[in-house]
């Protein structure tokens, strides 16, 4: 996974935080190597990802809502589509009387975490810079 760099800078702020966090949860996830053992540690970064990602989605949002983004309805979707795959990868991770052992199911998930947020952050996340650049009261507004 790329490292992070200040081409992925969006709003100097909470939003960046976040996004950093999340990258940061997902570069230890892999990190773990794919053995039964570390089924736990797993399962414990993929929490706190999706509980990171759900306190990120609504602060995302709500500056959505406050800087009137016209893709807001379509970032919302993406957002909740991401949960539920998060979620569904937590479960398979926790089925210890899974069809696919754990090492296959942390490979398939070393693949697919990094695309899922890269994906989302260049096509959904960086058009919203050029909005968030053009309303910088509202942003400190929302900062307090």
């Amino acid at each position: 996974m790329q490292d992070w760099n200040s081409d992925m800078v969006i709003d100097h702020g909470v939003l960046d935080e976040d996004h950093h966090r999340t990258h940061e949860l997902i570069r230890r996830f892999l990190a773990l190597p794919a053995e039964d053992d570390q089924r736990l540690r797993a399962i414990a970064l993929l929490e706190r990802l999706r509980d990171l990602s759900i306190q990120h989605f609504m602060r995302e949002e709500k500056v959505q809502i406050a800087i009137r983004y016209p893709l807001l309805n379509e970032h919302r979707a993406q957002h909740r589509r991401m949960i539920v795959l998060l979620g569904e990868i937590i479960e398979q991770v926790e089925a210890r009387e899974s069809v696919f052992p754990f090492g296959y199911i942390k490979t398939q998930t070393d693949q697919l975490l990094p695309h899922w947020f890269l994906e989302h952050f260049t096509r959904a996340d960086l058009p919203l810079k050029l909005h968030i650049a053009k309303t910088p009261t509202v942003m400190k507004a929302l900062a307090r």
